[in-house]
């Protein structure tokens, strides 16, 4: 019975033994990987807090933007008013060009008129141009008929002078016959009285040329007034025709520098116009020049936005990551540490359980056996009990798990065209753990 309970003890003794070799080669395991574990924790805690500083960089680099660009849409309200001013000018171009456009259109009604009023003047002087040519023949022939009356007059007037002086000549010539025949009569004989005879043809002779001189002189007025009254006519017709002419003249010369006029205002308005539309062009290039450096400008801060509200995404991700898988081995090593401590408790306690059954053997060999085995199954079975009831209390731990509810707040930023859309969501992360009653 005694070397049946020295054999009990020694197998117990090398049970112990191997479950404490087993124990510490896993401690030993374990070890090594909390170690490897705590080095990736603290590579993973470094690289959070890098990145937490590289979050909160970002975070005022995006405030800073959001400071620079609260709304995309900004950029047009600090470009509004000048484009409202420049629209204004525009329109007020526009309201130019047109009356510009409608002044031209009533210059050309005036030109158009006057044209028509130059035609119809060029048709009227061409109309007294031919009624001149007309006239011209009878105007000649008046004037010749003059020319020849007045040479007609002439001679008639030489004629008669020529004529008077042969007649005083003759009168003379007969008085002095008439004077020395009488005076030859007075000498020798006396003759008849030929003086009254003389004297009385002298008078007949004086009223048929006195006669005949008031005839030729009134034919001559005659003739030389018909001859004034139709050249006065003449004259005055084309005294007429020549005032309508010089009057067409003025008024062609007045239309004409009225024409000139109005094509140099045409020029200069239409200049005007030209210079105007160049400048409403180029005005227009540069606002397009400028709102599309704008929009360039745009795209490209929408783009950084973009960018860095990714990256911020995507370092919010990265946190939340860290942060659950933080928490994770958080409580795995919690969980680790209580169940190691609790297999330390169930070793202690078999140790002492080893010692009480080394102890009853000693007994055995020195006195009662019976005792000796009695006790030695009592500390055998005290032992098993309390190995097993501290196996059980592992058991027990290990078996008891706690969860754990983390709430999380994700920001999501998205840019769309000139809105910046703001998500805020809350997200409740289930961890699961074995933990021992002391770290409850």
């Amino acid at each position: 019975m005694g070397a049946l309970c020295v054999g009990i003890g020694p197998l117990d003794l090398e049970a112990a033994a191997a479950d404490n070799q087993a124990f510490l080669s896993t401690r030993t395991s374990e070890r090594q990987e909390m170690v490897t574990l705590n080095d990736r924790l603290a590579i993973y805690i470094e690289k959070v807090r890098s990145l937490e500083q590289q979050n909160k960089m970002l975070e005022t680099e995006i405030d800073a933007l959001k400071g620079r660009f609260v709304k995309p849409s900004g950029l047009r309200s600090m470009y509004e008013e000048q484009l409202r001013e420049l629209r204004r000018i525009a329109d007020q171009m526009k309201v130019q060009r047109d009356l510009a456009t409608a002044a031209k259109e009533a210059m050309a009604g005036q030109l158009e008129l006057v044209k028509v009023k130059y035609e119809e003047a060029l048709e009227a002087r061409k109309k007294a141009e031919r009624e001149i040519e007309v006239f011209k023949p009878d105007v000649d022939a008046a004037t010749a008929a003059r020319i020849a009356l007045e040479k007609q007059l002439e001679n008639l007037e030489v004629e008669m002078e020529f004529l008077q002086r042969i007649h005083k000549q003759e009168i003379e010539e007969l008085m002095a016959q008439i004077y020395g025949t009488v005076a030859k009569v007075d000498v020798s004989f006396s003759l008849p009285d030929l003086a009254s005879a003389l004297k009385q043809i002298q008078s007949q002779y004086d009223s048929i040329a006195a006669r005949n001189l008031q005839e030729m002189d009134a034919w001559y007025k005659t003739k030389f007034q018909d001859l004034n009254v139709a050249s006065s006519r003449h004259v005055e017709s084309l005294r007429g025709i020549r005032e309508e002419i010089t009057a067409l003249k003025k008024d062609i010369q007045n239309k004409q520098r009225e024409l000139d006029a109005l094509r140099t205002r045409n020029e200069a308005l239409q200049a005007q116009i030209r210079d105007a539309q160049e400048k409403y062009m180029k005005e227009e290039e540069e606002l397009q020049a400028r709102i599309e450096a704008l929009k360039v400008e745009m795209k490209m801060v929408k783009e950084k936005i973009t960018l860095l509200l990714k990256e911020y995404q995507d370092l919010l991700n990265v946190k939340m990551a860290l942060e659950i898988e933080i928490t994770t081995y958080r409580k795995l090593i919690e969980g680790e540490d209580s169940r190691l401590t609790a297999m330390v408790g169930s070793l202690s306690l078999m140790n002492v359980g080893a010692g009480l059954v080394s102890a009853s053997g000693l007994g055995l060999s020195q006195g009662a056996g019976g005792t000796a085995t009695a006790l030695l199954k009592a500390a055998a079975s005290s032992s098993s009990v309390k190995s097993q009831g501290t196996l059980g209390e592992v058991t027990q731990e290990q078996a008891v798990e706690v969860t754990e509810r983390k709430t999380m707040l994700i920001r999501t930023v998205r840019a769309d065209e000139d809105i910046i859309h703001r998500d805020s969501q809350e997200r409740t992360i289930t961890i699961s753990g074995a933990v021992s009653e002391m770290d409850e």
